[in-house]
């Protein structure tokens, strides 16, 4: 299969790096474009002689796809999709949204389950888009046992408004650390560094963070999402704490660190539901299959 890639490259901790790097694990697949314009798909057919079967468009925050309406460049045989991650926000939503509106995607998936009306509201068919949430790279985000647990809780990632003001908040009954502007492994192994990861997503959305913690076999306390499809990913008590204010907050918290037997059950059962479910692994394959694309073979 030859396969067009379109994501931001400089990005080398987004999802599309991600999937980049679970591509390459296949010998049938081949990467036979990488570029940020998507259009340009039409120029490597023409200049390479190469049949393309599927552009597939990888958002993240900071991409900027431009639109040439080159359209009629690409081979008919060739599918195209895109994964959008960011709608929950107008400001980031606004471009995206033009985006799958004048350059006509095949199929859209998106990450969080209420951005179907706004995919749709640009022109799709519910048959024309899915649902995709994000996932995890097991072999970057993974349990680090020689690494010593130096703090309580912690969490990784940038600290808006209502992030500041809970974490804040967690400072007062724990030793808390916030780390910023580190990604990927060193990204885990500060999550390795805690007993607990403390999350608070930002519209209510199931952000990367969420699988990624999970995955290092550590707790996760996070807050209560409520429809958008969070509860019919993990089971809160099992997988994972949730909280819908300070008090619940704190409480858990408390009988996390208080019980040594509860992080590690809790720790455990959220990397096993993770590392079955929600890899970019099981990501590709849903999109191959949605595309009518043979999935990626198993290697001993």
């Amino acid at each position: 299969m030859n396969l067009a890639l379109a994501f931001n490259d400089q990005r080398y901790w987004s999802p599309g790096a991600y999937i980049k790097r679970e591509l390459a694990k296949q010998d049938d697949v081949d990467i036979v474009m990488h570029a940020r314009i998507p259009e340009d798909t039409g120029l490597v057919e023409e200049s390479c002689g190469l049949k393309i079967d599927l552009l597939l468009v990888v958002d993240d925050g900071n991409t900027h796809f431009k639109i040439h309406h080159h359209r009629g460049k690409l081979a008919k045989q060739t599918k195209t999709c895109i994964w959008l991650s960011d709608l929950h926000r107008p400001d980031w939503a606004a471009w995206r949204l033009q985006m799958i509106k004048e350059w006509r995607y095949d199929h859209v998936f998106y990450a969080q389950k209420n951005f179907k009306d706004i995919v749709m509201k640009q022109g799709y068919k519910e048959t024309e888009c899915s649902l995709l949430y994000h996932a995890v790279d097991p072999d970057i985000f993974k349990p680090m046992p020689w690494i010593a647990k130096r703090h309580d809780a912690g969490f990784v990632g940038y600290l808006n408004e209502r992030r500041k003001k809970m974490s804040e908040i967690v400072s007062q009954y724990c030793d808390f650390k916030h780390y910023a502007s580190v990604w990927e492994l060193n990204a885990c192994r500060c999550m390795n560094e805690c007993k607990i990861l403390w999350n608070c997503s930002v519209e209510d959305d199931v952000n990367m963070r969420t699988f990624e913690s999970m995955a290092t076999g550590l707790p996760l306390l996070t807050n209560k999402i409520i429809n958008n499809g969070f509860e019919e990913l993990f089971v809160d008590g099992r997988d994972v704490l949730t909280y819908a204010d300070e008090d619940e907050m704190k409480e858990k918290l408390v009988r996390l660190l208080a019980n040594p037997d509860l992080r590690k059950s809790i720790g455990e059962n959220g990397k096993r539901n993770v590392l079955t479910s929600h890899t970019y692994r099981n990501r590709i394959n849903t999109i191959f299959g949605v595309m009518g694309l043979p999935l990626l073979k198993d290697y001993a």
